[in-house]
Parts: C-alpha cells; structure tokens; sequence
C-alpha cells in the first residue's frame, strides 16, 4: 500500500499534526506500507526529521501567492496554488492508494484536486467546520460526534470518530503509572512551540511548590525561553529541557502533568496520568470540556482565562488530593487503550485488502486459525478439531461448487478467513479473524470485501445470511458495521441433554 500524508508543522499551527500523523506513518510502515510525506517549508517545519527517519519527503514552498503569512491556523490556505505545487513533485509518480491531509487550511476543494494522485482520501480533523471531499474521516476527540459531521461528509464516507482512534505511539499501549499518595514529580509541557508561552506561566504558577520536583520540556524555540533559564537556575528541583528523547519514561514517573488539549491529552489518558488541562488554541476548548465533563482531567480553560494565581490553587488542589487524582486517573484509562493508531492502519488497509480462494497449501493456517480458543469460544461448534478431520474438511470443501473459501491478506500477512455455502439465490457467510488481529475493525473490511468477491463469483446472488450466536456481541456489531441486517429472533430452551448411546 502506497500512502502520502499532507501535514504541516510551524510555530502557529504547532507540531501535533505531524507528531499524530507520524504515529500512523510508522505503524503501517511496520506493516509493510510505503509512506511519504508533503509538507510546507515553513519554519519549524520537520522535513529533515522525517526523512531522517527513512521517510520520502516532498516539500512544498514557505509561501504562496496572496497568501496571509499571519493568518489564523484555522484559515483556508489557497489551495489551487497547493495542488499546483504538488503537481510539480506527484506528477509522474506511482499513483497512492491514499492520500491522508492532517490540515485545517485544505477543504473538499483540495481534497476533491488530490485524487488525481489516488482512488482514496482520508482527513484527520478536530474541528467540524467545513465541507470534505473525503472517503475516511478521523477525529480522535471525545467532542467529535456523528451528527456533527452529518452535513459535511458526502455519502458512503466511513468515520472513525473518538479517542479509540487516539493515534499513540506504541509505548503507550502499556498498564497504568502508579498513583501515589503523595505527588512529588510534576511534568510541565505546552507542546514543541508554546507560542502561547504557558509554559512560563506555568513555572510562575509553580514558584512557591519548593518541595516538588518539576521537569519543563519546552523547545529552545520558546518565546520566553531565556526568561524560563533565569527561572529554572534559582530552583534546585526544577529541570529545564529543549528536548528530550524519553518523554514516555517522564510521564511515566509523574505525579502531575500540566499541558495543552491536544494530541497529548490521549497519552495522559493512556497512562492514567492527572493532568491540569489549559486550551492554547481553538480547536482545544471543546475537547477539554467533554474529556473533564467525563472526569479525565481538570480543565482551566483557555490561556486567555488562567491566572497565574488560578493555576496555583489548580497545583495545590490536586498534588495535594490523592483520591482526585485516583479518580481522574481511573476515568483516563477507560477511555483509551493505546491501540488506536492500530485501528486506523487496519481501516486503511482494509480498503485496499486482497482476497484469494485458499488452497489445500492453507491447510496449517486454517487449522491454527479455526482451533484458536478465541475463535471457538463463538463458533457453533467449540470443540478442538482434528487434524486429520481438518484435511478431510478441507478437501471435501475445495471441491465443492457451493462452498467459497477465502483468505483476506493484507501487507503484513494473512488476516481472517471467509466461508460462503451458497444455496439457492442465498449465501450464508461465516468468517473469523486470525491471531492479533482481533479488536481492530478488521473484520468490517474482509467482510466488505469478500462480499464483492462473492458477488462476482456467483451473479445470480440476491441475499447473503449469517448467524451468531446471541453473546457474541462483537460478532454481532462486525456484521451490523458490515451492513446487514438482524431480522429474527430464535428461541430454545434445553429440557434436558442427549442421552449417551
């Protein structure tokens, strides 16, 4: 699978667009996906990162014509002049199998422009503010509801819409810290700018917490760097920070976390980290008000409306209440489970899955796959099956006419297995998922997908069918996701066992 991500990175538009973006980047490389990247060479801008990581970079021009170099990050950027300059680097390239934006300035004019370089486009967003031309929509935030996007979305656009979808780096999907009855360590950051510089208020606020120790990790690019030097030489238990290359292992160690509402609120989630939330942007406010509606953390609001003194009452409150602090923690975790940059990678790559009828070489696959507890623990038969008795399926099954036995593959390997039994103008489907990849929305895809397969294999189909039993609840949402429909309710009550002859 071919991907190009369209993000950018300045002091204004901040670097959690590409930090997100570069999450999922590194994820479906993993799973075999070439990956690159188009972005602007505005300052601060992480080209020569990421190539540095092994990814291809197109960079596109600092300016362009007309354009408002002060204008806000959620103003339109001039997008013809966008597309024309991609076209300049796209052009006679391999065509993408999507095109991902992470980008407020670029609407449905952009987005319907750039599928000249692919079938598919997909856009990260936080906001629900404009028209999208797009076949997958992602918004990671509590406050990203269905019916906000109802009059944006064109039809058949799938979303994938709440902190489930959280793209987090791998070392987050890890067990809770520790919460101590005393906090003793508090980690302060605003993000890899801070242009709002809270970071230095935050160190004001801080001033007079002489028995904690705090780590500040703000950029050198800081507005109010030198002021935060000053700051930090006169206490002995404060450490200063342009960068740092275990961020995880700090966080880990906190008591307190003081920061933004962006996309580092979802790995405080993940840790069960209590956090003081401020909003230093627009598009924060929302999502801090449902995350501290749902008791994840405490929010302060807005930069503009935080106080120095506010700020300190806020530190003092909450370092020096231990079941607070238990609690948010706890209302954190059941919100985030750090698998979803796996989850988006998976409907991404389900999009473009390839099914093929197994063969008798499958054979092992199949048998590991069908025997696995947590496939048997739903199938209609849940006993263990025999090897011997699996060849003889098996075979029997490759040579019957009205069976269809399929295995969905994507980059990385084998996904799940279809089975179709036709009778008549009616198939009846029976799929299961293969080991790890459980959980993801895997299979919505190879469902998707095998039913175009089927379609093709057999035109006189008019109906596919399944059954589940009543507690697999998972099976039953995959199926519902899919499209179909539960249309009976069958009842029995077991009077008592089969005799045994």
């Amino acid at each position: 699978m071919r991907v190009l991500i369209r993000a950018d990175a300045s002091p204004t538009i901040g670097s959690g667009h590409i930090a997100r973006c570069l999450t999922l980047a590194r994820m479906l490389r993993g799973q075999g996906s070439h990956v690159a990247f188009a972005c602007r060479r505005l300052p601060g801008h992480r080209l020569e990162a990421l190539n540095a990581e092994g990814f291809e970079t197109f960079a596109l021009p600092e300016r362009y014509r007309d354009e408002d170099p002060l204008q806000a990050i959620e103003s339109m950027l001039p997008w013809q002049f966008d597309i024309d300059a991609l076209g300049l680097l796209l052009d006679g390239q391999a065509p993408f199998d999507w095109i991902i934006v992470d980008h407020y300035g670029l609407d449905h004019h952009w987005q319907t422009a750039a599928r000249r370089w692919a079938h598919r486009i997909a856009a990260v967003d936080d906001l629900a503010t404009r028209r999208y031309s797009v076949d997958l929509l992602l918004n990671q935030n509590l406050s990203g509801l269905s019916e906000n996007y109802a009059a944006l979305l064109p039809p058949g656009c799938r979303t994938l819409l709440g902190p489930r979808y959280a793209m987090l780096r791998e070392e987050f999907n890890c067990d809770a810290i520790e919460i101590k009855p005393k906090a003793r360590r508090v980690l302060v950051n605003f993000g890899g700018f801070d242009a709002a510089r809270q970071t230095h208020h935050a160190m004001l606020a801080l001033a007079d917490f002489t028995e904690l120790q705090v780590d500040f990790v703000a950029g050198a690019d800081n507005p109010a760097w030198t002021q935060m030097q000053a700051l930090a030489e006169t206490r002995p238990n404060w450490r200063l920070h342009s960068f740092v290359s275990d961020f995880h292992q700090r966080m880990t160690e906190a008591d307190l976390f003081i920061g933004a509402g962006g996309g580092t609120s979802w790995e405080r989630a993940a840790l069960g980290l209590p956090t003081i939330c401020i909003a230093v942007a627009n598009n924060q406010q929302a999502n801090g008000e449902v995350m501290a509606a749902a008791g994840a953390h405490v929010f302060m609001g807005a930069r503009e409306q935080v106080s120095v003194e506010q700020l300190r009452d806020a530190v003092g409150f909450v370092v020096n209440n231990h079941f607070l602090r238990r609690s948010l923690a706890e209302r954190s975790r059941q919100l985030v489970d750090g698998r979803g940059a796996e989850r988006v990678a998976a409907a991404l790559a389900g999009a473009v899955l390839k099914l093929r009828p197994a063969t008798q070489d499958d054979a092992q696959l199949l048998f590991d796959g069908r025997n696995a507890e947590a496939v048997r623990r739903w199938s209609l038969e849940t006993g263990v099956i025999d090897w011997v008795q699996h060849l003889h399926w098996l075979t029997a099954s490759l040579r019957n006419p009205q069976r269809l036995l399929l295995i969905a593959e994507a980059d990385d390997g084998p996904v799940g297995v279809l089975r179709y039994d036709l009778r008549g103008f009616e198939a009846e489907v029976s799929i299961y998922l293969l080991e790890g990849r459980f959980g993801l929305g895997w299979g919505r895809a190879v469902l998707s997908r095998g039913e175009a397969f089927v379609a093709a294999h057999w035109p006189q189909l008019t109906r596919i069918t399944a059954r589940v039993m009543p507690a697999n609840q998972s099976s039953l949402k995959v199926f519902r996701d899919a499209g179909f429909i539960q249309e009976t309710c069958a009842f029995s009550r077991v009077l008592k066992d089969h005799p045994h002859v």
